[in-house]
């Protein structure tokens, strides 16, 4: 299934080709989870501290959908 991902942060640097405003479209099998996407992209869970996706936070076992939309948003750490 394909799913449309924006990275926020630096995340995007990691991908040539990656549209800060329009993202990305991402193949995965159907079923896949947040943490698949995640493991597909090689987005460590921390790397990838929110993601949401048709409007809503989502958690790692929470299911994606056909054609969804998905927001990755970085981790901030100060000091």
């Amino acid at each position: 299934m394909k799913v449309k991902v924006q990275l926020f942060g630096t995340l995007g640097e990691k991908y040539p080709g990656h549209n800060r405003e329009e993202g990305m479209e991402v193949e995965i099998p159907g079923g896949s989870r947040v943490k698949d996407l995640l493991r597909h992209l090689k987005i460590a869970a921390l790397e990838g501290g929110i993601v949401t996706a048709e409007g809503r936070v989502m958690g790692l076992e929470d299911e994606l959908k056909e054609n969804s939309r998905v927001q990755i948003f970085q981790s901030i750490f100060g000091g």
